[in-house]
């Protein structure tokens, strides 16, 4: 009896100790990528900050399931999947979802690989590479930061190195789908002594994964020129 009771110990006693072993080796780098690819296919910002603010997980780490894949290249690959849907498919993420976990990745430390880059359509490098630059300002003044205004899969963005009418830079109208769409944009320019800018709208067709010089954020004479787009098709 007393023999059995001390097996009985000894194997409770091996097992409580080993215990805590096997919760250790589920932790980890894997683990934690493993919760932000998690994040990342939910469309949840939010435990995706939580994984990279608070518990400091790898931005860069792939997942055990597929080793090849980083957060990163996960976001972008599900963009490439909404930028390429048409008709009656929905996106798989919001694609102001993805650049918001596009950002928060790029913040701590993520980048896209080449092999990545190769791996990935022309319309989702441009619009991950539009999501994480940072525009510089114009040389002229600080008076006129470039600006990006974004609808869905058709923008309109402001090339800060490329000049015009002295003090300002091109606008151009960016189709990233891959269909022609004809967008309505509304040119809003500031007149002298008048409360509210002068406006007038234009519509304007462009080829799938091509652009359209739309103008000047600037007038000739210096006053501020901006272009929304209202609607496209």
């Amino acid at each position: 009896m007393r023999r059995s009771l001390a097996i009985l110990l000894t194997s409770l006693s091996i097992i409580c100790l080993a215990a805590p072993a096997r919760v250790l080796a589920q932790g980890g780098p894997r683990a934690d990528a493993n919760q932000l690819h998690a994040a990342i296919g939910n469309g949840d910002v939010e435990s995706l900050r939580y994984w990279l603010n608070d518990r400091h997980a790898d931005a860069s780490t792939a997942n055990a399931a597929e080793p090849d894949i980083t957060p990163l290249g996960r976001c972008v690959g599900l963009a490439a999947r909404t930028l390429g849907a048409t008709g009656s498919s929905s996106p798989v993420v919001r694609l102001s979802t993805l650049q918001a976990m596009v950002t928060l990745l790029y913040q701590h430390g993520a980048r896209l690989s080449g092999a990545e880059r190769k791996l990935l359509s022309g319309p989702a490098l441009r619009w991950y590479d539009d999501t994480v630059s940072t525009p510089a300002a114009p040389a002229e003044g600080p008076g006129k930061p470039a600006f990006t205004v974004r609808l869905a899969n058709v923008v309109v963005t402001t090339n800060p190195r490329e000049s015009c009418n002295g003090t300002g830079h091109a606008v151009y109208l960016v189709n990233h789908t891959q269909l022609s769409v004809t967008a309505n944009v509304t040119i809003f320019e500031e007149a002298a002594g008048a409360t509210s800018p002068a406006s007038k709208s234009d519509r304007y067709t462009v080829d799938a994964e091509s652009s359209w010089r739309l103008g000047c954020d600037a007038s000739s004479d210096g006053r501020s020129v901006r272009y929304v787009i209202q609607g496209w098709r």
